[in-house]
């Protein structure tokens, strides 16, 4: 019979996977490398209704924010889409709705984070993001695509594979990040 790990073995698990750079998530890490990736749920609650005022804890999620990502999320999942790897650039597709159009953008790209479709939301992995809102529809429709690399990258990219030089030092020679090499080395196209 074995024993469970002591306590603290636990909780320097979980610290480990809590404290991993975001593109070593297994929710992302485990989806296979895309050029392109569409995902439709349902419209998010304007970002003034994402967080609440919790005395001594602090600024927390609503419960409705809480719910509408999990429903996202789920509801996303069931097609199970890929990942971008490296930077990609976003358009939002918005069904009509009340309010402002930058309040619905935070939350959408907060879903597609916890889905694993991107590693994460900032700058190095999102380049531009654009909103349009539709005439007509029900669900917001997400489309995201991988920066095009040149015809000359990918050639000189796979010759150092080949060659077994490190994926980081590919990226710092050729001025890329280490996930543009993945994607390369993956055969993914915009």
């Amino acid at each position: 019979m074995e024993t469970a790990p002591p306590s603290s073995q636990r909780r320097s698990a979980r610290q480990t996977a809590i404290y991993r750079r975001p593109d070593q998530r297994p929710c992302y890490t485990q989806r296979p490398i895309v050029g392109s990736v569409t995902v439709e749920f349902p419209i998010p609650p304007s970002a003034n209704k994402l967080y609440a005022n919790r005395g001594t804890q602090g600024r927390i999620k609503t419960t409705a924010y809480r719910a509408w990502r999990n429903s996202a999320v789920l509801m996303a999942s069931v097609k199970r889409p890929g990942r971008i790897s490296g930077p990609c650039d976003v358009v939002i597709h918005l069904p009509p709705f009340q309010g402002d159009t930058d309040n619905r953008i935070k939350p959408c790209l907060d879903a597609a984070k916890e889905l694993g479709v991107i590693a994460d939301d900032g700058k190095a992995y999102v380049r531009n993001v654009s909103a349009i809102r539709e005439p007509a529809g029900t669900s917001v429709r997400m489309v995201f695509t991988m920066v095009a690399i040149d015809e000359a990258t990918r050639a000189e990219v796979e010759v150092r594979a080949i060659e077994h030089q490190r994926h980081d030092y590919i990226a710092s020679a050729m001025n890329l990040t280490e996930a543009q090499v993945a994607a390369v080395l993956a055969g993914a196209r915009p």
